[in-house]
């Protein structure tokens, strides 16, 4: 079994590797010699295990990483892009193609990409890979597939079933080879580690010998075959395993499918005979999940009067235990994939039975449900936790997309859910994919539909913050024509309305219209804290109209405000752009130390979010700021990085009209008064740091490539993050409080706290607030 560490992690293993040592040692100087090889054999032949096992021992050799690409739930090829940049944690693409925007990342990053099951993409997996290895000159592409991908270049490692004992003449044990030489097969090793698995006391021995190799050899050295039939030593003596080994593969033999080798199909077929009425029944339910998915999920799509929810864990640990579904420990929990073949044998079970359509509704209720929860999380838990846990769960959600998409019924339902799902859209970097998924669903007009409506405003949401004013104005126009003043319900879309004109007035340099509009949006929504993602926003948007026109005082008064409603409603996303606003009142009032602590709170928070816009906006106020204090190296770096990071994702001249001014008004300063070269060479340096190491930069955590981060040593001998730590103890918050500032989990300050103490030689929180107090004091 294989787990994965996350998205786009290498799985790893949770059993012992057993033999394959030539195939891997195979793939492994392959891949040094060959920019794409690929791993071909029948179903259950273990393709997944080598190339894992071959790339873990790679790791060292590919600065930028193994990236593992899981494709059994991808069923379109127009979304293999998609998948694959999933698994390079790119949450959305430039505005380039989606081929070229992956060659773009990966040109310059020494990779080895994984692609897992292709054999369903082939043609699709051929072009891509292709694509990227013509752009991306130090990229390495591992795929596993029941075919070869045809590509020029491709070298393939044809996995052959595992060796078999030698011949022996039965019942007579002598005939065989020695118990020792027996037990270094192999697919005895195989079949003897996975027994002890679930029958620690058992071992090869004379009396047993004959039996072992007997079984090995009827199930043709298939690993799964093998691991399926092994987990039955549970319950089952090895003569009765042999025994109904024999009925199932006599029926069955000769039998092929799908690049299915004919014992693999039988052994499937054996192990679902066996299984209790209810581990068949959520067997043929599981393959409704397209990715990975945990106990709650399963349960509630799964559960019904044949299997009541409180059987669902039972039953699913069942199937675990018996090797049909695969538990993947990842840090917020276990979650449960299939493989390929089981997924495939379990959804023709489930047509057979003609609960497809009744699954696949109860699926997307379970996922139109989650995706409201994210949209209510701030005030019922933690948002960035809820919001990750969705961008995780995103393949399922597209697939519950998928169907309101098909089926005219669910039109409604899938554009409520759409809305629902702004914050992917917006907040977490899915611009692109909310513009498609919205544009299919509003693709048929609802007359007096509020979902069409709720679903076009969610839609003008995206086309601003995806810089597309001119589209904005088009959909404003068309919601205009739909919902007119008096629709039933739709006072509210008429206030959304205004916003979306707010925002637009804001953007194109018209303040005074700006504040009008917001200011009525805020003082309706307010009271009631209704709609506060559309209330929060248009107080950050009103705040940005004020500082940037002018009354950076009342600016501030918003921005605090904005921050108070944030921490009262649980919202941390616009929270971080309220820090952001009041970064450009303290700029504006000549703090530039407190602008940049601001910012920098802002970008904290930011990077979680995978908010590249947001991201960019708080480089640029840090490079600004830089350049106040006299900085221009640093200015000259964090500007080139932004500029670097608006090309990349097609963002240039998106944002604030006011604020790209001040922005080239830094970048030509630094132009102008850095001697020679200089300006080019810190440029150089900025442009290549990539968004991650832009982000440590600017947040002073690490060094980076090719110059320094300046070291603050009066914290000695504090680490960065230690020292931030200590602050907020100064400022007397509790660990937990610090822990939402920060953006991480409470244990991770808990064990920062421990550190300090333990570095300092204090026993109390008091003390390390007095030091810190004292050394800001030294320095102020």
């Amino acid at each position: 079994m294989i787990r994965r560490s996350g998205p786009g992690g290498l799985p790893t293993e949770t059993t012992s590797f057993v033999g394959r040592k030539e195939e891997v040692r195979q793939v492994r100087r392959l891949l040094q010699v060959s920019r794409l090889v690929t791993v071909t054999g029948v179903a259950g032949i273990g393709k997944t295990r080598v190339a894992v096992r071959a790339a873990s021992g790679l790791r060292r050799s590919f600065a930028d990483g193994v990236r593992f690409v899981e494709l059994a739930g991808v069923s379109d090829p127009g979304r293999l892009e998609q998948a694959v940049a999933h698994a390079l944690d790119l949450v959305d693409l430039s505005a380039k193609p989606d081929a070229e925007a992956l060659a773009e990342y990966l040109r310059d990053r020494q990779t080895l990409l994984i692609l897992d099951t292709c054999e369903h993409l082939v043609d699709a997996c051929a072009r891509l890979a292709q694509t990227l290895l013509e752009n991306s000159p130090q990229l390495r592409i591992l795929a596993t597939s029941r075919q070869s991908l045809g590509v020029p270049g491709e070298h393939i490692v044809a996995l052959p079933p595992m060796t078999l004992p030698p011949p022996m003449t039965l019942p007579e044990p002598r005939a065989a080879a020695s118990v020792g030489a027996l037990s270094r097969c192999d697919s005895v090793a195989l079949f003897l580690e996975r027994v002890a698995a679930v029958n620690p006391g058992y071992t090869l021995g004379a009396e047993n010998a004959a039996e072992v190799a007997e079984i090995c050899t009827r199930l043709d050295g298939i690993p799964l075959a093998i691991e399926l039939v092994a987990v039955r030593m549970r319950a089952f003596t090895l003569g009765r395993i042999r025994d109904l080994l024999d009925d199932r593969l006599w029926l069955l033999s000769g039998r092929t499918a799908g690049g299915r080798h004919p014992t693999v199909g039988a052994t499937v077929d054996w192990s679902h005979d066996l299984c209790t009425p209810d581990e068949r029944l959520l067997w043929s339910r599981l393959p409704v999940f397209v990715s990975a998915f945990d106990a709650a999920a399963a349960e509630g799509v799964c559960a019904d009067e044949a299997l009541p929810a409180d059987r669902v864990l039972p039953t699913l640990l069942g199937l675990v235990d018996k090797s049909i579904v695969i538990p993947v420990k990842r840090e917020e929990g276990t979650v449960y994939r299939l493989l390929d073949i089981i997924r495939e044998y379990g959804a023709a079970k489930l047509v057979e039975t003609g609960d497809e359509r009744w699954l696949r509704r109860r699926h997307l209720r379970y996922y139109f449900e989650l995706a409201l929860r994210g949209k209510e999380s701030g005030r019922h838990g933690d948002q960035l936790e809820m919001w990750s846990r969705v961008r995780r769960d995103w393949p399922n959600i597209r697939a519950a997309l998928d169907l309101c998409a098909e089926d005219p019924d669910l039109q409604e339902t899938g554009l409520m859910m759409a809305a629902g799902l702004w914050y992917l859209w917006v907040a977490c970097g899915m611009l692109r994919e909310g513009r498609d998924q919205l544009e299919r669903l509003l693709a048929r007009p609802l007359p007096g539909s509020q979902a069409w409506a709720w679903g076009l405003l969610t839609r003008i949401f995206v086309a601003n913050a995806g810089g597309d004013l001119d589209r904005a104005r088009l959909l404003l126009e068309r919601c205009r024509l739909h919902c007119p003043p008096g629709t039933p319900g739709g006072d509210l879309v008429q206030l959304v309305m205004l916003k979306m004109n707010g925002t637009l007035a804001s953007v194109e340099g018209d303040p005074r219209r700006a504040e009008r509009m917001l200011g009525e949006v805020i003082e309706r929504l307010r009271p009631r804290r209704e709609l506060p993602e559309v209330l929060l926003p248009a107080m950050v948007e009103l705040g940005m109209s004020l500082v940037l026109g002018g009354e950076p005082a009342e600016a501030g008064r918003v921005f605090l405000e904005c921050k108070h409603l944030c921490e009262e409603l649980g919202e941390v996303w616009v929270n971080a752009y309220a820090d952001y606003g009041l970064g450009l009142v303290a700029r504006a009032g000549g703090d530039a130390a407190r602008a940049v602590a601001h910012a920098r709170g802002s970008l904290r928070v930011k990077r979680h979010f995978s908010d590249t816009m947001g991201v960019v906006s708080c480089l640029e106020l840090l490079a600004c700021a830089a350049a106040d204090e006299g900085d221009l190296d640093r200015a000259g770096r964090l500007l080139a990085a932004a500029r670097a990071e608006r090309l990349h994702k097609g963002l240039l001249g998106q944002g604030h009209p006011l604020t790209l001014e001040e922005s080239a008004r830094c970048a030509e300063l630094v132009r102008r008064s850095l001697p020679g070269g200089q300006a080019e060479r810190v440029a150089r340096e900025g442009a290549a740091l990539g968004l991650d190491e832009a982000i440590a930069y600017a947040l002073d955590e690490e060094e980076a490539e090719g110059f320094a981060v300046r070291r603050d040593t009066r914290w000695a001998p504090l680490t960065r993050r230690e020292r931030e730590v200590a602050e907020l103890v100064a400022e007397g918050l509790t660990n937990r409080q610090i822990s939402h500032r920060l953006v991480v989990v409470q244990r991770t300050v808990d064990s920062h706290v421990e550190h300090i103490l333990a570095k300092l030689g204090f026993s109390a929180r008091t003390q390390i607030a007095a030091w810190a107090t004292r050394r800001r004091r030294e320095h102020a």
